[in-house]
């Protein structure tokens, strides 16, 4: 009898380390690019599940919402999110912004929305896109929507006054954002500057064939964030292989090559959450 409780024992405990090395996460990634953001990640994933023991499984959503909605529903349970999306999906899907990529040579992991515009464009300096046709990227993008709108509102201007661009429109990504106005369909794009420089990088466009005529301040970075519905250890465990993971080979991330990860903390986030504030008390 006692040999066959230490079996069912030694059984048991079997089973809880087998499932425990197969443990799956799912993780899915706000759309900011046309070329597939996940791609940018590969690595990162690859070093986290050797370090954790878990599987990371990647899934794609078409919208920014759909990536908060995939959290709060548990069909994800890792994420990317723009800064606004996350500010969203700590509100209503139980999200917790853990690390952000710091790309190499920089600092900290901070970036920037671009206004951009045809080289040959008659618009010189920011205040002349008064009046003329504006593409951004999606609603709840905060380089391409939240942070181009603080920025206008410096030069008295609202996508929300119609009188004020002859068309608002959102493209759908930063890539079709740029794309806009490469082929002519919009005058001016607000976009994020990181995926400005990714796509100059693989010569999707050159140098001579845009100008930037006006620079956000600092953006708080994009998050990755994990839900808190995730076992306190777990979370633990995955927070502290994303930290680590240039230890253990090349990293990507958000815009192409990492050199390293830094922590964030639901506050860094409290800063977009006062603009969201400014930007609705003024609409």
């Amino acid at each position: 009898m006692l040999k066959k409780i230490l079996i069912i024992i030694a059984f048991s405990l079997l089973t809880e380390n087998i499932n425990a090395e197969t443990k799956t996460y799912k993780m899915v990634f706000v759309p900011a690019s046309e070329k597939g953001d996940d791609s940018d990640y590969k690595t990162l994933i690859k070093i986290t599940e050797k370090l954790t023991g878990f599987n990371i499984e990647t899934i794609k959503v078409t919208d920014y919402n759909a990536a908060v909605e995939a959290m709060r529903a548990g069909r994800a349970h890792i994420a990317w999110y723009g800064g606004k999306t996350y500010i969203k999906a700590a509100e209503i899907a139980n999200a917790e912004a853990f690390a952000a990529g710091v790309r190499p040579g920089e600092a900290n992991a901070n970036y920037y929305a671009y206004f951009v515009v045809k080289m040959n464009s008659k618009l010189k300096v920011f205040k002349d896109v008064d009046g003329k046709v504006l593409a951004l990227n999606s609603i709840g993008s905060t380089s391409g929507d939240l942070i181009p709108q603080v920025e206008l509102s410096k030069i008295n201007l609202s996508i929300r006054n119609k009188s004020h661009f002859k068309k608002v429109y959102y493209a759908g990504s930063h890539d079709a954002c740029l794309l806009s106005v490469l082929n002519e369909q919009a005058d001016v794009c607000g976009m994020s500057s990181r995926n400005f420089e990714a796509r100059l990088k693989d010569k999707t466009f050159t140098m001579d064939q845009v100008r930037i005529i006006h620079k956000s301040s600092p953006v708080p970075p994009p998050p990755l964030a994990y839900s808190k519905n995730i076992p306190l250890e777990d979370r633990k465990k995955i927070k502290k292989a994303v930290l680590e993971a240039h230890k253990h080979g090349a990293i990507g991330g958000y815009g192409g090559q990492m050199s390293h990860y830094m922590e964030v903390n639901d506050s860094d986030y409290d800063v977009l959450r006062d603009v969201v504030k400014l930007l609705k008390n003024n609409s």
